[in-house]
Order: structure tokens, then sequence, then C-alpha cells
């Protein structure tokens, strides 16, 4: 008889249990160390592949972790009830008893059970055991050549023209894609997201005639989510399909196409070309832009009405704090506090009603509402200024603009033409605080004129001396630019 060896690391008789739970707790001590090393103190050769050995170690763990959420999902199939694996730890789902276990967000949870469904092995009706779905990808988890993210970008792209193709064709662009992604080909790894890009040719290639299926389930899968944050702001999510995306894109590049100067077109290269510097990021113009757009929306006659009026927004505030201009006002769009600047700006483009409320809340009086510019107002606003907002280089169109009192209406300002003009939301906001002035040339145009700390900088004095020598038909400096701290 020979005697049983046991392989190194592993005691003679040890079931699976223990060598599971051994092995974790070794290399959970192992990766604990990493906590030692500082980034910093390694030299830059060092650091990349510290990098990418620990890339390596995660696409193992992902792997693991994806056969793991396979095989509870296995034990908790709903035949079983109360007996399934996640129904007996108190959670719905196997998706939600592996977010509990590993503290991971839903929706990074989601996706290991989706690529578990594709990637692990299966049983047929009659109980017979199956091969994954995609058996080269379930090889190359296990292996821990590829990770969670390339294995998501291969399966949830191909797996809509499954039905439509042939096992040979799939296996190929599986086979195609691995290789791409673990640069098997002698090329440099594709990225997760180079992979998806590929993936996608591949399924139009494959399934010519299913581009249409798909764009009917990206116009399905269509949606915007409003959610009103502790703090009173909003956040908005959503996805367009792609025929909403075609006819969204074009108007925010045509609103914002001013701003889209190249990027080495720094503050002080737009100074020297009579622009003003930008103060909002891409992201913010994009959100005053949308804001501008409902607002527009909402003054047209054509948007639906409600009790016989259109969208409105209902601002309330105290006399006093109004006369003042400190305090609070409060709006049911939103459960935070608005400032009175925002008020003062309401007050130019809308409705105003004196509302008389007593100390106890009840209302006494309830006087008529006093409307400002009106539309035929407003069409004049824009036969004399022009088609979009009074702002140089803004293009927001006017129909989508506020009408915004020059002499404050509170301070007795009238409402009529000579005293009117129209401005987007971003820089009605802006006149109303007082530091941007418009001026009026005699039969000229309107110009909204940004304050002097706003244009007239510091760090643009040498620019603005180089261009003024420019025009003055001087030699050219020469191009050593001081990068030193100016004082």
């Amino acid at each position: 008889m020979h005697e049983a060896v046991a392989a190194p690391g592993f005691e003679p008789n040890e079931g699976p249990d223990a060598v599971a739970a051994r092995t974790a707790d070794g290399a959970l001590a192992g990766v604990a160390e990493l906590a030692s090393i500082d980034p910093s103190e390694l030299s830059a050769n060092a650091l990349l592949n510290f990098v990418g050995v620990l890339g390596n170690i995660s696409r193992i763990i992902e792997g693991r972790q994806v056969s793991n959420v396979g095989d509870i999902a296995r034990r908790s199939d709903t035949n079983a009830g109360f007996d399934g694996l996640a129904a007996r730890h108190g959670a719905a789902s196997p998706t939600a008893l592996f977010e509990v276990i590993t503290g991971a967000k839903n929706s990074t949870a989601y996706r290991f059970a989706t690529v578990a469904k594709h990637t692990t092995p299966r049983v047929s009706d009659t109980g017979l055991p199956l091969e994954p779905v995609f058996a080269q990808t379930a090889d190359a988890l296990a292996d821990g050549v590829i990770g969670l993210d390339v294995a998501e970008s291969i399966t949830s792209t191909l797996a809509p023209i499954l039905p439509r193709v042939s096992p040979e064709q799939i296996d190929w662009a599986e086979k195609t894609l691995i290789g791409n992604a673990t640069g098997a080909f002698g090329e440099v790894p594709f990225t997760a997201d180079a992979v998806r890009q590929q993936a996608r040719v591949f399924r139009v290639a494959l399934d010519p005639d299913g581009v249409e299926p798909t764009a009917e389930e990206l116009h399905e899968a269509r949606k915007l989510v409003f959610k009103h944050q502790d703090d009173g702001s909003m956040k908005i999510t959503g996805v367009l399909s792609p025929e909403q995306a075609a006819q969204v894109t074009p108007v925010f590049d045509a609103v914002m196409s001013k701003r889209t100067s190249p990027t080495f077109m720094h503050t002080e290269e737009l100074s020297a070309h009579g622009q003003e510097p930008e103060p909002r990021s891409k992201p913010q113009e994009r959100a005053d832009v949308f804001t501008s757009i409902i607002a527009g929306v909402g003054k047209q006659h054509s948007t639906p009405k409600l009790h016989g009026r259109g969208p409105t927004v209902m601002v309330t505030v105290k006399n006093e704090d109004l006369d003042a201009g400190t305090g609070a006002a409060w709006s049911p769009g939103t459960p935070a506090p608005l400032p009175m600047s925002f008020v003062t700006q309401m007050q130019c483009d809308g409705d105003t009603r004196n509302v008389t409320i007593d100390e106890h809340g009840d209302v006494l009086n309830l006087g008529t509402a006093q409307r400002l510019f009106t539309a035929k107002q407003r069409l004049a606003l824009i036969a004399r200024d022009g088609n979009t907002c009074v702002a140089q280089g803004c293009n927001v169109a006017a129909w989508l603009c506020e009408a915004h009192h020059i002499h404050r209406y509170e301070d007795g300002g009238p409402t009529n033409l000579d005293n009117g003009v129209l401005a987007c939301w971003f820089h009605h906001r802006l006149l109303d605080h007082d530091d941007w002035t418009i001026t009026r040339d005699k039969n000229g145009p309107t110009r909204l004129t940004p304050p002097d700390w706003y244009v007239n900088r510091r760090y643009l004095g040498q620019r603005r001396r180089i261009t003024d020598n420019e025009d003055d038909n001087s030699d050219p400096p020469d191009d050593h630019r001081d990068t030193g701290p100016r004082t």
C-alpha cells in the first residue's frame, strides 16, 4: 500500500470547508500587509508593477466571487421555498444576500449576479448539468486572466444575439474578444471599454437584422429620474434612447457652441480675442441651459394648464423679509429655503400676489395677481435686442429667457421696453447680484457688461500688454513667458 501524501500546505483528511476557510484567511493576512506599502516611496517602475500585480489579484478574486454568486443562486432556487439559501438568511434574492455579506452596493452585486448567470454551470429542466452559456469567458475568469469588467463587456453585449446566431460564430467572437483583452495576439491588452466597443461591432456584424430590435430595447429603457436631496437640491439621472440623444445633443451643442473653444484657449487667450472668460464648468453650463429650457416651456401657451394656469413656481416670503432683502423664501418645489436673490429674480419675470396671513397662519386676504412683462412686450424685446440672451456670446434662445428690469421693479422701475431686457436664467442671476450692468447706446444694441474685477485681473495684465503691442504693429515679444508666481 502506498501512503497517501497531502499536498503542500494542506493537512491530511482536511475537508473542503476547512481548506476554503484556511486559504481565505491566509490570503487575507497576506493582502493586509499591502497596507504597509507607501506608493509615494516606490520608484516609477516599481509603482506601475505594484499596480499591475494588484490588478491580477483583483481579477482572481472577482472570478472567484462570480463563481460564488452563481452557487448561491443555485442553492437559492425559488422552488426550495424557505429552504433556499437566500430565504434562509432573510434575503429576498441571491443578489441581496451577496450584497449583505460583502457590503457591496446594489448595482455592484447585480453586475456579479448577471455575469454569474452567463458564466457558471447551469442545470437543465430535467436536472442535468449544463456548461455555462459563455464557457470560454468562464474559463478566463477562473484563471484570473480577465476580471468582472471584461467578462461583463463580453457577455452583456453578445447575450442578446444568442438565439439568432450560430454557436460557432459566438465561440469565434468570444475567443477573439478574450484574446484582445489578454493580449494573446501579441497586441497591447484591450481595456474593458474597448472590449465592449468591439463586441458591439461583432454583434452588428453577426446579427445585422437585430439592430432594430436593439433600438426598440434602448427606447424602452429610456428614463429620467428626479430625486430630491436632503439639502433641497435635486439629483437628475437617466438614460435617453439613441433617437432622443440625437435630438437633445444638437440643442445643447447649439446653445453652448460659443463656449466650446479649444482646450488651449485659456483665460489669457480668450481675453486677447475680446471674449470674456467663462466662469462655469461644462456640467454647470449644461445645468443652466436645462433650467432655461424647462422655464421657457412653462411660459408657452401650448403647455398643459392646471387649474387654469400654466406651470407655476410658487414662492412665499414675509413682507418684512422682502422689504429688508433678508431672510428666506419657501416653495413647494423644494424642501430647502430659497435665498432672497431668487425671489427678486422671480419678481422680474412672473406674477406677484399679495397674501395677508395672520399670526396663526390663516389667510386673511388674497390680492389680485399683478402681471409684469406681457407676451407682446417680450416680442418687442426680442425684435429690439435679437433672438438670444442679452449677454454677449450667450446663445440661449430669447423665448427661453426671463424678462429683467434694468431699474429694479421693487425700487419703482417701470415695466416697459426701455427698462427691460431678456436674459437667460444664469445671466439674469448675475444681473440681480448688482455686479454686472446693462448699457444701451442710443439706437444701438443692448450690452451686458461684467464688473471690472471680472475682466481686469492681474494675471491678464501681461497678456493684454502683449496684445496691445501687437495692435500697435510693434515687433512681437520673445516667446519666453514668465511661468513663475505673479504678485
